[in-house]
């Protein structure tokens, strides 16, 4: 073999080794770089579930706390008729001690009055007296009645004011229950969903993918973004964007386009971590 052929085989079995080596690094770059995005994938798919859960959860508990306000409505509307009843019977005892007073003054006066009768008629006397014995008893009672019945009252009221104070603590609760609601529906529209479904892309976005160029607050107060994809790589206004840390491959925020260029666009950005956002982070219509 010649040297010029032996140095050939040199070459070639230093370059198939160099080839190796290349794809050795290809391959183990591509399954970490695999590992990476199916560890964000499931992260994202917890972090998207959890949210749903606590929405479905303060959903469920602001409709027991209205179903529980509802049966305290109920029993205060029957405390009230009761406390109507009574009072009503309190009223009728009222009338009728009166009349009954009346009458025990009119035989007061006719006793008072009929002195001379009554010395002439013993037993006249001693009817009136039984009368009198009888209506006193009778008033005694009444009063007595009347008595009861302003017990049963009070009790009726303590009653009513018992349920009222648990009305007003169901209500407070229903209150607080509705801002946890509010709050947690906030911090599911703010990973860029509706409340009641999983977070998510616009339907039919293309797979468009680039990087934060510039990050801004302008006068509105809002943090915008600048990205390195346009209307050149089918970028429209009102598409949304992922914004992922590279390092960490941790979700950041959504971008929505509002203004569109060639080769770049700008965006509104909102999400949990969007004050982390910075240049180089990757911006994808689909995970």
């Amino acid at each position: 073999m010649s040297a010029l052929s032996k140095t050939f085989v040199a070459i070639l079995v230093v370059l198939s080794l160099l080839l190796s080596s290349a794809v050795i690094v290809w391959v183990n770059n591509t399954e970490n770089y695999k590992q990476n995005v199916e560890r964000v994938s499931a992260d994202l798919a917890k972090e998207k579930k959890a949210r749903v859960d606590a929405a479905n959860e303060a959903q469920g508990a602001k409709q027991a706390q209205q179903e529980a306000i509802k049966s305290f409505n109920a029993q205060i509307e029957q405390v009230q008729s009761e406390l109507k009843t009574v009072q009503q019977e309190v009223s009728k005892r009222d009338i009728q001690i009166a009349d009954l007073s009346a009458q025990v003054k009119q035989q007061i006066i006719a006793m008072t009055g009929s002195a001379e009768a009554l010395k002439s008629s013993e037993a006249q006397r001693k009817l009136q007296s039984e009368q009198l014995a009888d209506l006193r008893t009778m008033l005694d009672k009444a009063v007595k009645e009347r008595s009861d019945l302003n017990l049963a009252l009070s009790d009726t009221t303590n009653k009513l004011d018992v349920m009222t104070r648990e009305w007003k603590f169901m209500k407070e609760q229903l209150t607080e229950a509705q801002n946890t609601s509010d709050r947690l529906m906030a911090q599911v529209k703010d990973l860029g969903g509706t409340p009641g479904t999983p977070a998510g892309l616009k339907a039919g976005a293309p797979a468009i993918n680039g990087v934060i160029r510039e990050v801004r607050t302008l006068d509105d107060n809002r943090p915008w973004a600048t990205i390195s994809v346009g209307s050149a790589d089918q970028v429209q206004k009102g598409m949304e964007f992922k914004v992922i840390d590279r390092s960490s491959g941790n979700f950041l925020g959504v971008l929505t386009v509002q203004n569109v260029q060639p080769n770049e666009s700008t965006g509104v950005l909102v999400g949990p971590k969007i004050g982390d956002v910075k240049p180089g982070n990757e911006v994808r219509t689909q995970l």
